[in-house]
């Protein structure tokens, strides 16, 4: 399974996937009370799908569980996601093996080293982005 984030022809494949991955859908259903029927329900439209936060590292070497081995600097990484997040626009959010593959806007980008190692441990909340119709 690869975690793969994109921006128009920019590409970035994280070297170390989160160990899961998951995605909320639901509606925006509502419900009344109807005095001669009591609570009743209607279904409505999709609300945007939300993406738990990602959490995994930019590693600074190359260790043997990397899923590839000529990945950026965590430098090259970061800035790019900041990148990203400055540009106004979505990116898109795959995951190999599954169904997701969304627009999703960055909601929050939190990063920073822990270890000494040079690694820059990261967490990524995304949210789904729809196109309004022209």
């Amino acid at each position: 399974m690869e975690f793969w984030l994109m921006q128009d022809k920019e590409t970035l494949q994280l070297p170390v996937p989160p160990p899961s991955y998951a995605i909320k859908k639901s509606l925006n259903n509502t419900s009344v009370i109807v005095e001669s029927l009591g609570e009743i329900s209607f279904i409505g439209k999709p609300k945007l799908a939300e993406i738990p936060p990602i959490s995994s590292f930019f590693p600074k070497n190359d260790y043997s569980f990397c899923q590839y081995h000529t990945f950026p600097t965590p430098k090259e990484c970061t800035d790019l996601i900041e990148k990203w997040m400055a540009s106004g626009k979505p990116i898109r959010y795959l995951v190999t093996g599954t169904s997701i593959n969304t627009h999703c806007s960055i909601e929050d980008f939190q990063y920073g080293e822990q270890d000494g190692t040079g690694d820059v441990y990261f967490t990524l909340t995304l949210k789904e982005y729809k196109v309004i119709p022209t």
